[in-house]
């Protein structure tokens, strides 16, 4: 995927140790047309949304022969958005702490290496107050939260935070207000 900066799995249509179908955000390196990122990953493509560097795009493939023994071996419940950017997966997924585990020790038999970001109690409800949010935006809050934005006093300020997370603060503060106006938005609706 080195012609691919990121890509944003925002919803999954099929997903089985053989294939997927699924709509992606994808923002492509430098230099590169989205014709370039075909693969055994990406077999189909058809471009939805285009902006520049930035393709919103129903994707369609297979998995690679590993992946797909790993995937058959589990009944991964995955929550969006599935976020593949360098060499890294990060995702979201509901079980239980045995299933957890269970892919835990799965991925570092397989050499991959597996950090686990938080373990929470699974609440439909909220899983889908987070709906309401683009990955970025849930991406954003997350790191806003967990490092002590919203707490008061303040343990991190706006630069110091985007500092930390690697971008202007004027971006990470018109991500943050997006994300709390969907958020709000999606809970007035809900109880309305």
């Amino acid at each position: 995927m080195g012609n691919v900066e990121r890509l944003e799995v925002i919803s999954i249509f099929n997903f089985t140790p053989a294939e997927h179908t699924e709509v992606c955000n994808i923002t492509l390196a430098d230099g590169i047309g989205i014709e370039d990122i075909r693969s055994d990953f990406i077999t189909d493509l058809i471009v939805i949304r285009n902006d520049g560097r930035d393709y919103t795009c129903l994707v369609k493939g297979k998995f690679s022969d590993e992946i797909s023994r790993f995937i058959g071996k589990f009944a991964l419940k995955l929550e969006y958005p599935i976020i593949f950017e360098g060499e890294m997966c990060q995702f979201s997924m509901v079980g239980s702490p045995d299933e957890l585990f269970n892919i835990i020790t799965a991925a570092r038999e397989n050499g991959w290496g597996f950090e686990v970001l938080s373990v929470q109690k699974y609440d439909p409800h909220i899983s889908s107050v987070f709906s309401a949010l683009t990955g970025k935006q849930k991406e954003i809050l997350m790191k806003a939260y967990n490092s002590g934005y919203f707490d008061h006093p303040r343990k991190v300020n706006a630069g110091e935070l985007a500092a930390k997370i690697g971008m202007h603060k004027t971006t990470l503060l018109e991500h943050l207000h997006k994300a709390e106006k969907r958020l709000i938005g999606h809970i007035i609706e809900q109880s309305g």
